[in-house]
């Protein structure tokens, strides 16, 4: 299991310690071990790499996938969603390049390659039968792609809040733009991250560059007040954020190119769309703009969380869990 710190500091001393203000000579802070370094963490071997993987249930149940946001977070933080083992086998994976999973150049990482591992992590716990899939933010954008590319592989999609879908989506995406204290955030991070040890690991300090900055990054009007509880992971992944967000940033122009709706019309499996009541950027309307992606067949539906912002399943976590429960248990 990877290291976890049980901690009785007071918040200011905590956040100060993240960001290796009481950290003072180089090499004095140490990430988790990737699966390639540590053998010992739950892990398969997909496609030629190694992906940290973690599943749940009866492997003769119903498969749900569950797919983790970013680009670049991990699945720790709905690992809660492990509660839906008593009827279904929960499969959990860090996607190519982030968390534990194995770290490779960004540029052996696309949207193809996130789907086609994903199709692996499939055949491999549900050879011949179709899953449910289960995304948030990043991670619903992937799961419809998967679902457009392979409809039949897929028997039910519950999608919490999708970044965006396609060039007209993104276009209407309101991702927020960072203030003087994010900035000033920016900086400390960067200086912290030198105190990172990166012997052996050349993805280190970019990694945790970026778990650092992450929180900065999330506007006030998608979440439900300013105290919010830090995110829980087990290492965020640069080179996965490198290759799709960070190309983003680089060329506009490239990230107007992506479609993950592409082949929706041929999926006619029903779709749960959840929205935090709190996300005043992608409000209720934004996601029923990308429920028209979806065809008729699909009846794609939205229930709205109370006192829930974009990171819902954290939020409200017995909310977000019987509304997916209840969802999944009209397909039984």
């Amino acid at each position: 299991m990877p290291r976890s710190t049980v901690t009785s500091r007071p918040p200011w001393l905590q956040r100060l310690a993240g960001l290796g203000l009481l950290c003072l000579l180089p090499g004095c802070m140490q990430l988790p071990a990737t699966v390639d370094q540590d053998p010992q963490l739950p892990q398969l071997q997909l496609r030629g790499h190694r992906f940290h993987v973690r599943s749940f249930g009866d492997p003769a149940a119903p498969v749900l996938v569950v797919l983790h946001g970013g680009p670049g977070a991990d699945s720790r933080y709905l690992l809660g969603l492990a509660a839906l083992a008593d009827r279904y086998r929960v499969v959990f994976y860090d996607q190519l390049g982030s968390g534990l999973s194995e770290r490779v150049p960004p540029a052996q990482i696309s949207v193809d390659s996130f789907i086609a591992d994903l199709d692996a992590i499939v055949d491999h716990h549900s050879p011949g039968r179709p899953v449910h899939l289960l995304g948030h933010s990043w991670g619903a954008m992937l799961a419809s792609a998967y679902a457009g590319r392979h409809p039949q592989r897929v028997a039910r999609l519950v999608l919490a809040e999708p970044g965006f879908l396609d060039a007209d989506t993104l276009a209407a995406f309101d991702g927020g733009r960072p203030g003087w204290r994010a900035m000033l955030g920016f900086a400390t991070a960067w200086l912290g991250k030198w105190r990172v040890a990166s012997a052996g690991d050349p993805y280190a300090r970019d990694d945790w560059f970026l778990q650092a900055v992450f929180p900065l990054t999330q506007p006030e009007n998608t979440r439900c007040s300013r105290a919010q509880p830090p995110l829980q992971a087990w290492r965020f992944g640069s080179p996965a954020f490198q290759a799709t967000v960070g190309r983003m940033m680089d060329d506009p122009a490239w990230g107007r190119t992506l479609d993950f709706a592409r082949g929706l019309e041929h999926f006619h499996g029903p779709v749960l769309f959840l929205h935090g009541a709190c996300n005043r950027a992608q409000d209720e309307a934004y996601q029923r703009r990308l429920m028209q992606r979806f065809s008729a067949q699909s009846h794609a539906r939205l229930q709205t969380l109370a006192d829930a912002g974009h990171f819902m399943f954290n939020d409200q976590p017995q909310a977000s869990l019987a509304a997916v429960r209840g969802f999944l248990a009209e397909a039984d």
